[in-house]
């Protein structure tokens, strides 16, 4: 069982709905007798997970959840992920990721990620779904060590294509950066508004967009890139390139998600017994 306790915001004042929700997340995973552990949690506000699953036996499956259904303008969630030595830890969510027309006030959304050597993080959710007139600023830190491995990818959605309602007005601003061992190799930031969506040089008209980030000292050729490559997106336009010796990038752009995870998922099942150390086992709440 993992216990749970409740922390105050930095600024120790008491949620207030008219300004927004502020919600904190903190997790810890631990290797106890070959097996990666959830340490008791610490959160805040609206922001937990359910108990910990275990269908591949030692490696620590996480359903990351978010009780209100969806987050407004002026709401600050924050999660925080220390994986430790030797541990492994998949994280995914149960649903899609809402973030709904704002008033004036910015969303903020900041997800920090910790792993230590010889240790492994999987972070896979579904998609995020900015509807119009959101104002969003999301930030993804990711800090390895020398030795650590990660997978990790976010796959936006803006507007509601499904439903042929663009993303007429409002900000998307994404902000994502990876360091190994204190040294930054990777760093992804986009701002989307109506006008870049349209742009040659920006998201082409598409309103689907997602990324795909590898890290493992097992991606040391170029041999693992035939594989990769030869996968193909149902829809819209991918492509997986090395971007640093130990680093993989895919890239997604199109109009459907569904799309989007289908080849993020069919890569992720080629790289993870060949950079991860071991067999794709899908989480059983993405077959729901």
């Amino acid at each position: 069982m993992t216990a749970v306790s409740q922390i105050s915001p930095a600024s120790g004042k008491d949620t207030n709905p008219a300004g927004g929700w502020q919600a904190s997340l903190q997790l810890r995973l631990q290797k106890i007798n070959n097996t990666t552990c959830l340490l008791p949690q610490k959160r805040y506000g609206p922001l937990t997970v359910q108990r910990p699953f275990y269908p591949e036996g030692d490696i620590c499956h996480i359903y990351l959840l978010h009780p209100p259904g969806g987050v407004v303008g002026g709401d600050q969630l924050s999660l925080d992920v220390d994986v430790r030595p030797g541990a492994h830890g998949l994280i995914t969510t149960p649903g899609a990721s809402k973030f709904y027309r704002s008033a004036g006030k910015t969303a903020v959304l900041q997800q920090q990620f910790n792993v230590a050597d010889n240790a492994v993080l999987e972070f896979l959710p579904l998609e995020s779904i900015y509807f119009p007139a959101t104002e969003v600023s999301t930030q993804v830190m990711v800090n390895l060590a020398a030795d650590a491995k990660y997978a990790g990818w976010e796959i936006h959605s803006l507007g509601l294509p499904a439903n042929n309602e663009d993303f007429t007005a409002g900000n998307v601003l994404l902000n994502t950066e990876l360091k190994v061992a204190g040294k930054l190799l990777f760093h992804d930031k986009l701002k989307v508004d109506p006008i870049e969506i349209n742009r040659a040089s920006g998201l082409r008209g598409c309103r689907v967009y997602g990324s795909f980030v590898v890290v493992s000292q097992l991606i040391n050729n170029d041999m693992l890139l035939a594989p990769l490559q030869a996968v193909q997106a149902e829809k819209g336009i991918a492509g997986v390139s090395r971007v640093e010796v130990n680093v993989l990038v895919a890239r997604y752009l199109g109009d459907s998600t569904e799309s989007a995870h289908t080849y993020f998922r069919q890569l992720w099942q080629i790289l993870r017994p060949a950079v991860l150390g071991v067999d794709a086992c899908v989480p059983r709440i993405w077959n729901t």
